[in-house]
């Protein structure tokens, strides 16, 4: 059995400030919290990497356990794409990730999260997948030099959609870690039956409801269940940090759930299999 800590995602907590973020986890009994670095987020990757000592440091301050950085480098998806055909956007990312790399260990962050890109004009797919993994390979061997564990994550509107995509791809990468999130292959249409071969590559993992149709639902709604996925996970020996991550955000309508009364539903249902 693995070392299995719960962490929470800052972003949850629209309109709170890190501190704030970390004071809402902590009333809960969470004792460990991600972070995003996004266009218009508290953080932002180009300002981090401009100065990673100096964020690193407002980091400890939080007083948590830090399980994973999201590192979103430019604006939606598709802009400043990890797998952009651009080789000058490829090179600036990368830049901008080596300096997240030395936050990241300077703030004792335990991972750090990249997304593995989107299909490109004017390639093919297998053309843009290849980019794709060249970029990942780089990247987690930069990351096992400043010894932070690298994982990419599977999402819609990504790459990497369906199981069978993610499979493909992790069988190219077997060593590099992935983020399992089934509520993004739930919400395709998939099911959890499908994506349970997923679990033993995990490096970090999201947690929350889904339907088909709804990326995000109400737990009464939902159709993963998270006591399989969980022991699914102990069966496979992973070590590492799940993550509650409800949003109240209108992007891709995850808007219609009280976050407060569905992460708390979350945390109770997983806390058994937390050591």
């Amino acid at each position: 059995m693995g070392d299995i800590k719960l962490s929470g995602a800052a972003w949850t907590w629209v309109g709170a400030t890190l501190e704030e973020s970390a004071g809402i986890y902590r009333a809960l009994g969470v004792n460990a919290m991600d972070l995003i670095a996004m266009p218009g987020a508290a953080l932002e990757a180009d300002d981090i990497a401009r100065d990673p000592l100096v964020h690193a440091a407002r980091a400890r301050n939080l007083d948590m356990e830090l399980g994973n950085l999201i590192t979103i480098f430019g604006a939606g998806f598709e802009n400043r794409a990890l797998n952009s055909t651009n080789a000058r956007v490829r090179e600036k990312n990368l830049e901008i990730y080596k300096g997240l790399l030395e936050y990241c260990a300077a703030a004792h962050i335990y991972s750090i999260m990249v997304l593995p890109g989107v299909l490109q004009k004017g390639i093919s797919r297998e053309e843009a997948l290849d980019i794709s993994i060249a970029e990942i390979r780089t990247m987690n061997a930069l990351a096992e030099e400043a010894g932070v564990l690298m994982a990419y994550e599977p999402h819609v509107e990504s790459i990497l959609e369906s199981p069978q995509e993610i499979l493909d791809y992790v069988k190219r990468v077997p060593d590099i870690k992935l983020v399992l999130d089934p509520a993004h292959c739930v919400s395709l249409g998939y099911k959890q039956s499908e994506i349970n071969v997923l679990a033993p590559y995990a490096g970090h993992v999201h947690l929350r409801q889904a339907a088909s149709g709804k990326i995000q639902a109400r737990w009464s709604e939902g159709e993963i269940n998270f006591p399989s996925v969980m022991q699914l996970l102990t069966e496979a020996g992973y070590e590492g940090y799940i993550t509650l991550e409800y949003e109240h955000e209108e992007f891709w309508d995850m808007d219609k759930c009280d976050v407060m009364t569905e992460t708390i539903k979350m945390r109770n249902a997983v806390l058994p299999y937390v050591s």
